[in-house]
């Protein structure tokens, strides 16, 4: 923990926060020295010239970064700048009340690129939510985006707030089926109008997406009659109307998955796409303690 923000400090103190071993000398403790002092923990002490024990006075073994606002597409490369690549420990603090969101799913919410050197805790008491997947109105939904995306080693998670993946887009509804030709009325030979069209899907639940609810899709077209093709024909009559199409499948919230197409006689509606993933790792590992709640895809 940080050393003390006022008061008497000891040697002993100083050589006990930086781990360094005895002999001890206070030269030892400049910025960069030998005792591995950098000035991510310890901003006030010097890498040269006069140095005193008031300089150590919050100086800590590791590096913290607070956010304590709404932000988006964080990178923990870019918000610790140097000490990303340095072993110095790292402890990135999401505030609660706070929202960090992905605007694209071409984005992250926050993301640990590789590079990185020492340990990182990232101690989440907000919330983290990916982007919306995309409702379809060719066929299947969009997959929802990821929260989190950890591409670097030694990386803890500590959760006591919320991260979620995008929820999926909802997929197509499938068209109706198109009505048939016959003589319904004496000697006058018609067809049915055109079959109706499927609904597109809704987006998914996401940050992107206004962080609406992810409602359902479209309204299908509707299968109508139409203006009958009419002629001459002797025959019985009857002839089957064209059918609607069916409803897009509704965008899934936060955390589930996009909703199928409706289904018609004419076929199945498109699948919906799949949730986001709360965590995404690129060839790595990580810790994870959670208290708090995960919503969708797991790594």
């Amino acid at each position: 923990m940080p050393l003390q923000s006022s008061g008497s400090i000891s040697l002993s103190q100083i050589a006990s926060e930086f781990g360094d071993s005895q002999p001890h000398s206070l030269s030892e403790f400049y910025a960069g020295g030998s005792a591995g002092v950098t000035s991510g923990g310890a901003p006030n002490v010097p890498s040269s010239g006069e140095i005193s024990f008031d300089d150590f006075y919050d100086a800590a073994n590791q590096v913290t970064v607070t956010i304590s606002s709404g932000a988006t597409n964080q990178n923990v490369s870019t918000l610790f700048g140097s000490n990303f690549s340095s072993a110095i420990p790292k402890i990135l603090v999401i505030n609660s009340g706070v929202e960090l969101g992905a605007t694209s799913l071409s984005n992250y919410a926050l993301q640990v690129p590789s590079g990185m050197s020492g340990t990182l805790n990232i101690q989440n008491a907000g919330t983290i939510s990916g982007a919306g997947g995309d409702g379809s109105s060719s066929g299947n939904g969009g997959d929802g985006g990821t929260a989190i995306y950890i591409a670097s080693s030694n990386v803890t998670v500590t959760n006591t707030g919320t991260i979620r993946g995008g929820g999926g887009g909802g997929g197509r509804g499938h068209d109706g089926v198109q009505g048939g030709c016959a003589n319904p009325v004496g000697s006058v030979f018609c067809c049915s109008g055109p079959a109706g069209t499927g609904g597109a899907g809704g987006n998914g639940q996401g940050y992107d997406q206004s962080q609406s609810n992810g409602s359902g899709g479209s309204a299908a077209g509707t299968g109508s009659q139409g203006h009958p093709l009419c002629y001459t024909f002797f025959g019985p009559g009857g002839y089957n109307a064209s059918t609607a199409g069916g409803n897009g499948g509704n965008g899934g919230t936060y955390g589930n998955a996009g909703g199928q197409g409706g289904n018609t006689g004419a076929g199945n509606g498109s699948n919906g796409g799949s949730a986001g993933k709360y965590i995404q790792l690129s060839g790595v590992s990580y810790s994870l303690s959670n208290s708090g709640t995960l919503q969708g895809n797991a790594p």
